[in-house]
Order: C-alpha cells, then structure tokens, then sequence
C-alpha cells in the first residue's frame, strides 16, 4: 500500500503526520518504509540517522536501479527511510527537461521493494514531485491545519488528480481521505473547518483528529517521534488511532 501525504499548501503537518504515522504503523508490526520528496528535506533532518545511504531519493529518480542504495533505517524502530536532498530539486527539473515520461519515474524507483507501507511525504505545491506520488499512490492523505485556506489545497489535489486522469496519467485513481490536523478546540474557527469537513467531505474524512500539542512540535529539534519522545502525550494516543483506521483500510 502506498499512500502520498500531500496538501498544495504548506504548513499543515504533512511532514509530522508522515513521520509519526509511519512510526504509528511499525509498532503495529507493519514494515514501512517513508519517502522524502520534499527537496528541503525536514523529513531526512528528523528522522535520518548520521550514517546516511550512498544515494538519496535525487539519485533514485534519475536511475531507478539506486532506489536501494538511498533507503536505510531511521531513528524510529522499524521504519526504514528513502532519504531526502536538496538535489531533489534538481533530478525534477532534469526530468521535466530530459525524460519522457517524468511523471512515472517515482514508480519505477520503488518497484520491486517489499513494504506493507509507503508514506510518500511530498512538496507542497504542483510539481514534478507531488505528481510522481499521485501516480503511484494507492491512496492520498490529505492533512488540513483547521484553517480554511487549507481547505483550497484540498480542492487543488482533487483538481490534479482528476486532470491525471484525465489524460491517463493516473490508471487507478487512487482513494482520497482527508485528516484534520493541529486542531485546537479553543479556535472557533477550528471547529467551523471541522464541522465544513464533516458536512461536505467529498470522499473519507478520518474519524481521527490530531490535536495541536507542543509535545509534538518538540520532536523535531530531538531527533524523535512523539513515541520515542513522550509517548504518554495525547497526540500519540491520536496517531495510534489514525494507524489503526489506515490499517483497517
């Protein structure tokens, strides 16, 4: 199964939900593996441990043959990492530029791998990137921060995948679920966004909501999940939940 975790706006806990999701499922005992698409690489700074692969996921969309080569474990247990680069810019544009199918070759770099799990954490916006995992992805998590602006990302992902489609790019449209993420009870706008999403969700809206937590924020800076970290913090409790929806499924 491999899921992309996307929103074409920025700042809405693509990155955290792909890291502690993805821990969330391995202590379910699934094997996941988490792909680093964004070209800042906060996933890779987070998780990656210091002896970093050969090859990064920059060189695996140039030559799918070194997909291998840029997977390693991370600092969560049983979550193995395609590691991120800046370079990922780069390998997109020469795709964009040199290849005649660059829309496809995220898909090429990961068969043959064996996971029960692949988080595609993606860029925000449109882009080579955030094609490639809509192409391969079974299914798509969209996270939405309880703001409305996210709201236009989520109509901006349904509105790519469709054009996919369109052209068939896209042979199986993969499912799209959305995740209300951040959520702060004490916002009333947070709860008009939820009570928008509940209404008029155009496909799965998660049970799940994550809530805003500093715990969470901190994890970053240490290296850690939340459940290396604090695991006894409520936001864990949340992505234990979310795991158990995607993993029922």
């Amino acid at each position: 199964m491999k899921i992309a975790i996307t929103n074409e706006k920025g700042g809405v806990g693509k990155t955290t939900t792909t890291a502690t999701l993805g821990h969330a499922l391995a202590r379910r005992g699934l094997s996941v593996l988490v792909v680093d698409l964004d070209p800042q690489a906060n996933l890779t700074a987070w998780i990656g441990r210091s002896d970093v692969p050969r090859a990064s996921i920059a060189n695996a969309l140039a030559d799918h043959r070194t997909a291998a080569e840029a997977i390693a474990p991370s600092t969560a247990a049983g979550v193995d990492l395609m590691y991120g680069s800046r370079a990922t810019h780069e390998a997109a544009d020469d795709l964009r530029a040199s290849s005649p199918a660059p829309a496809l070759a995220l898909r090429r770099a990961l068969r043959g791998l064996s996971y029960d799990v692949i988080l595609l954490d993606c860029p925000p916006g449109v882009g080579t990137l955030s094609v490639n995992a809509l192409c391969v992805a079974d299914r798509v998590i969209v996270p939405i921060d309880s703001q409305a602006m996210a709201l236009t990302g989520l109509q901006q992902v349904r509105q790519t995948i469709q054009e996919l489609a369109d052209v068939d790019v896209i042979q199986a449209v993969p499912s799209i679920a959305t995740l209300i993420t951040r959520y702060d009870r004490r916002l009333a706008l947070a709860g008009e966004v939820r009570d928008f999403l509940r209404s008029n969700a155009d496909g799965r809206l998660y049970a799940t909501t994550i809530r805003l937590s500093t715990r969470l924020a901190e994890c970053y800076g240490h290296a850690k999940t939340i459940y290396d970290y604090d695991p006894t913090a409520a936001v864990a409790e949340d992505y234990d939940k979310l795991a158990a929806e995607v993993g029922n499924e």
